[in-house]
């Protein structure tokens, strides 16, 4: 409350003097806050066009701050709650050797809010971890203006005490004699569940002596199919492919057969008992792009990534493993999916009117060259990425090495496809293959599915197996990790 309002209130409270005099204070109150409360809402409408625009150059650190200085100005809950969110959309977009410390001169807050990004994207492998980890920094951060928004919403599913999580009863399976497999071989995934099991019969046909039944889920789903699939009592069921699936049979404490999933659930729920998760994550691709970068000595790393749930965990996948080898981000640029503007993108990230562009041909005979990177990270599906690249090269970025996960070719090949990507390096269960087979990568996901399960108390022993996918070894709480590798098509 404004300081001259203070002792009209207390002078209110005589009721005998308030009905004569009400008119005459409230219009006095008015008065008095109306200039402070529009000054501040054009402090902060000014500051938040400021911080709308740095975003959209792609400068976040600045936005935020702008952001920051705005939030106290904001005068209603909801409009602070929505800024609070945006605060922490913009976090999250920073490498973490940005998180260590807030820029100079900024709000108080700022202290929290980097804590917190720190803290979450340590600890957001474990729902565990995580719930712990935000505990302690709202004891460190009593006061935040985070507290009341963006902590609020972190927290909603997250466990209140730590469980210990069971072990694998009776060990590793035994090599299995009957498999149940459960994948979708009819409906708007037939053709990728086809794939799988085609590459599930192949590298059955060194083993004679196991039967396979198949499950079709696209009917009926994959939990409902599950359970008939266990009804047929196998040693062994590979599958289910669907994650919504594969989360609710990570939320059971044990299961009554072995079972091999085609994806993953939550990492807090790793340590099922009688459950091993095996999937084509891409942030493995981007990982194992990272980790190829890193091995050849390119340090110097920009991103191109679409702005969405898929681009933006498979952009942040490359960024970790990148910064975590030593090497170093110096420039991220997002897009929309399925833009029409996407070389207004590639243009903002390659700037190549700029006096020093992010990278020009240097080739003999050719331009004069710049070369602020060593390569470029482009987390694209294959329709963008067939635009992206073709673009890429029109702005003089002819030479400039290109890493991209599977997912930018796409399930199906074709030479037109081939062209636009060509010379790019892909990183994922494809690489070496022929591409002559519709869906390759989940033909390879299911021969590597079968050799696994035939081999569990071999890499429950610590061995690794050759596969299609990449080098895989079995981690802490039965997830099967997948070390992918990297070629030109």
């Amino acid at each position: 409350m404004h300081h001259r309002s203070k002792p009209i209130s207390r002078r209110c409270s005589n009721k005998r003097g308030w009905p004569s005099a009400a008119p005459l204070l409230l219009s006095l109150i008015l008065a008095s806050l109306a200039p402070a409360t529009s000054a501040q809402s054009d402090y902060a409408a000014q500051r938040l066009t400021s911080a709308r625009t740095l975003e959209d150059r792609g400068q976040f650190t600045a936005a935020i701050v702008e952001r920051l200085w705005a939030h106290a100005a904001l005068g209603r809950l909801d409009q602070r709650d929505h800024n609070a969110h945006q605060i922490w959309r913009l976090l999250q977009r920073l490498p973490s050797t940005a998180l260590n410390r807030p820029p100079d001169a900024t709000p108080w807050t700022a202290q929290g809010w980097w804590a917190l990004a720190r803290a979450h994207r340590q600890a957001a492998g474990s729902n565990w971890d995580l719930s712990e980890a935000l505990q302690r920094w709202e004891q460190q951060f009593p006061d935040h203006p985070a507290r009341d928004s963006v902590l609020r919403t972190l927290r909603v599913d997250l466990p209140m005490h730590r469980r210990q999580a069971p072990a694998m009863m009776g060990g590793p399976a035994p090599r299995p004699q009957r498999i149940a497999v459960i994948a979708p071989t009819t409906g708007a995934l037939g053709g990728a569940g086809q794939a799988l099991v085609d590459g599930l019969l192949e590298a059955s046909r060194a083993r004679p002596d196991i039967s396979l039944r198949l499950f079709d889920s696209a009917p009926s789903g994959g939990l409902a199919t599950y359970q008939a699939a266990a009804g047929y009592r196998p040693d062994l069921i590979i599958g289910p492919l669907d994650k919504s699936a594969v989360e609710r049979l990570a939320q059971q404490t044990q299961l009554s057969v072995p079972t091999l999933a085609l994806n993953y659930g939550p990492r807090s729920a790793w340590g099922t008992g009688n459950l091993w998760q095996f999937g084509l994550a891409p942030e493995d691709d981007a990982a194992a792009a990272a980790e190829q970068a890193r091995a050849r000595g390119l340090q110097r790393a920009a991103v191109l990534f679409a702005d969405d749930d898929w681009g933006r965990r498979v952009g942040l996948g490359f960024l970790e493993r990148f910064e975590a080898l030593g090497g170093s981000i110096v420039r991220q640029t997002r897009f929309w999916p399925g833009s029409s503007e996407l070389q207004d993108a590639v243009r903002h990230l390659l700037q190549p009117d700029a006096p020093t562009p992010l990278w020009q041909d240097s080739r003999p005979g050719r331009l004069a060259g710049s070369r602020q990177v060593d390569l470029l990270f482009l987390a694209a599906k294959s329709r963008d990425a067939r635009l992206i690249v073709p673009l890429l090269r029109f702005h003089h970025a002819v030479d400039l090495p290109i890493y991209a996960p599977d997912a930018a070719l796409g399930g199906r090949q074709n030479a037109e496809t081939l062209r636009d990507l060509d010379r790019v390096m892909l990183c994922g269960p494809r690489a070496g293959e022929s591409g002559q087979t519709a869906f390759p990568q989940f033909h390879a996901l299911g021969h590597d599915a079968f050799a696994v399960a035939n081999q569990l108390p071999l890499l429950t022993a610590g061995h690794r197996l050759e596969g299609q996918t990449g080098q895989l070894s079995l981690e802490s709480g039965g997830r099967i990790a997948r070390h992918a590798d990297c070629s030109r098509l």
